[in-house]
């Protein structure tokens, strides 16, 4: 079975006016418009209430959309499942918006991460997708289907933990896990490449998502780092336990969530690079990661 998403002639950047934003952001922002007198509050007001009346027609297609990706497991032909809450939805500038969702087994694992959402191209709002396979299984295609058709496939190789070189047994308590699952992350940097600048991203203290039903077998969390002139994850680190010869440990995944260049460091040791993401306009996508235009959105 495949996916069908329909996408424009070309795959066009991002504009200026969307700049440092890609598709995924943390936080719900409504920015409200300067009131430089009493005046202008009526106004301002009917500007903020406007715009949060377009973002929930909005949502409310990008949740159907979501909700009509099918991503299929190859070797079972089990079908991923959407959790209907998205993690976060998303409002900048009154012109960028946004929702992030997961897609699980049956067994409630991790399976798929992705943003649907719009922002200007060329005047245009148009939607984009932004999808990352996360469970390390072969998937049937996904078509993307426009001109060029895409299709999507990923090698499941990068999708490894890593483990750490040292690191606290797992915790029975699920409070303590998760105060070690936050200083684990706080153990690592990242930089993006942008423009010939290199940028400092910022870890977000709450995790985006933690797993459901969490025991000490099982348990697990998604920390954003993001960057300074926006709260949307350029990467997302995954720390999960795991089963190591029999003893319970932590270990972790790093998650681009960007097409420009990314670094990770570990207690000041580089342990994970990915280059600019070049493949966007490739027919054959093979890259866990993939991101691109849809079409306009009203």
């Amino acid at each position: 079975m495949t996916t069908m998403i329909q996408y424009p002639s070309e795959f066009v950047s991002r504009s200026a006016a969307a700049r440092g934003l890609t598709a995924f952001t943390v936080l719900m922002i409504v920015l409200a418009a300067p009131v430089s007198g009493q005046d202008d509050a009526p106004a301002a007001c009917q500007e903020d209430a406007s715009t949060e009346q377009r973002a929930e027609r909005l949502f409310d297609l990008f949740h159907e959309d979501a909700a009509a990706l099918e991503f299929i497991q190859q070797k079972t032909g089990e079908k991923y499942l959407l959790v209907e809450q998205p993690l976060l939805r998303f409002s900048t500038e009154g012109t960028v918006f946004g929702a992030v969702y997961v897609w699980h087994d049956a067994s409630s694992r991790l399976a798929v991460m992705g943003t649907i959402g719009s922002l200007p191209i060329r005047g245009t709002p148009t939607q984009f997708v932004e999808l990352h396979l996360l469970k390390p299984e072969p998937i049937s295609p996904v078509v993307i289907r426009g001109f060029p058709d895409k299709r999507w496939q990923p090698n499941v190789e990068e999708l490894v933990f890593k483990s750490f070189n040292k690191a606290p047994s797992v915790a029975a308590s699920d409070r303590l896990r998760l105060t070690q699952m936050r200083n684990l992350a706080r153990q690592f940097s990242a930089e993006m490449l942008h423009n010939g600048q290199t940028n400092q991203l910022r870890l977000l203290p709450q995790p985006l998502y933690r797993y459901p039903d969490s025991s000490k077998e099982r348990d697990g969390a998604l920390f954003a780092f993001v960057w300074d002139n926006g709260t949307d994850p350029e990467l997302v680190l995954r720390i999960e336990s795991s089963d190591q010869s029999g003893q319970l440990m932590w270990e972790y995944q790093p998650i681009r969530l960007t097409w420009r260049e990314l670094s990770l460091q570990h207690e000041g040791r580089r342990i994970w690079h990915v280059d600019e993401f070049v493949e966007r306009n490739a027919t054959d996508q093979r890259t866990p990661y993939i991101t691109g235009l849809t079409k306009p959105v009203p």
